[in-house]
């Protein structure tokens, strides 16, 4: 699966937990590592549990949980608990290799779906490795840590970071992973900024990103999702390749000119369209 937003909420608080559950978020991070004081770890946990248990048949969007970093005394036993039936999988942070992503897979009993989180310089050199299990199932690329790692600093145009983030992209799409996810977003209340910084990332082949607020979502949505401008420009291209200039290998459409590489880019789009429901009927 592909989502345009997944945000965050701490595993401390049952309440928040369930009423993330109607937020309008594609889907949904409980989180059992930085949101959660080393002291409450088990705690977390627990009420993690309970607030799964009281969603009964099933929840209203996937639910994954970002588990503790492999190695740690935490880690088992978050993974062990994703395999509870309203749990779609697990965002593995600080993921640095195929091993890790493969004993996670066992333990979340082989089944669901993975995200590897990115984010720090072992891991960005160790992408073909992390990537190289048929696990996989999305990536996501975390800069504050990463910066910390390298030793960065973080910039309003985000050039720092441009070729992990590239690096990302790059990889996982070369390994066919289907979501690849932005980093989270801190100043909440600056949505411009948000926008400039998400366009940025839209435009280097990222398909979401990680929210810690509510508020954050109609941007992320209204960002990675492709535009009625777009989405009109697609079904004009198909149709015309369809009908039109039919087993023409190029073609000139509105004064410019429409090769393979064209037609996939529209079809790229007009599927973005059907799968956030921005197409209704075909």
């Amino acid at each position: 699966m592909i989502y345009r937003s997944l945000m965050f909420t701490p595993g401390t608080k049952k309440e928040r937990l369930l009423k993330s559950v109607s937020s309008e978020a594609d889907a949904l991070l409980w989180d059992l590592e930085d949101a959660v004081h080393m002291d409450d770890k088990e705690g977390a946990r627990e009420t993690i549990r309970q607030a799964l248990d009281e969603l009964g048949d099933g929840p209203a969007k996937p639910i994954f949980l970002r588990v503790n970093q492999y190695g740690t005394p935490w880690y088992a036993d978050d993974v062990k608990l994703a395999r509870h039936e309203n749990v779609t999988g697990i965002m593995l942070p600080k993921a640095e290799s195929a091993a890790q992503v493969a004993e996670t897979w066992e333990g979340m009993g082989a089944s669901g779906e993975l995200i590897v989180l990115v984010e720090t310089a072992l891991g960005i050199i160790r992408l073909e490795d992390i990537f190289s299990g048929p696990n996989v199932t999305g990536v996501a690329f975390g800069a504050i840590d990463y910066a910390v790692d390298a030793d960065l600093t973080l910039t309003e145009a985000g050039l720092e970071a441009l070729y992990a983030r590239s690096r990302i992209v790059t990889y996982a799409k070369a390994a066919g992973i289907p979501g690849i996810y932005d980093t989270v977003f801190p100043d909440v209340h600056n949505g411009e900024s948000l926008r400039t910084r998400a366009a940025s990332a839209r435009a280097l082949g990222f398909n979401g990103q990680m929210a810690i607020h509510p508020k954050q979502l109609p941007i992320m949505h209204e960002v990675y999702s492709p535009s009625r401008d777009e989405i009109d420009w697609a079904v004009k291209v198909l149709d015309y390749a369809e009908n039109e200039a039919k087993g023409a290998g190029v073609f000139m459409f509105d004064g410019k000119m429409v090769d393979r590489p064209i037609i996939e880019k529209a079809k790229q789009i007009y599927s973005a369209g059907e799968r956030y429901q921005l197409i209704i009927g075909g």
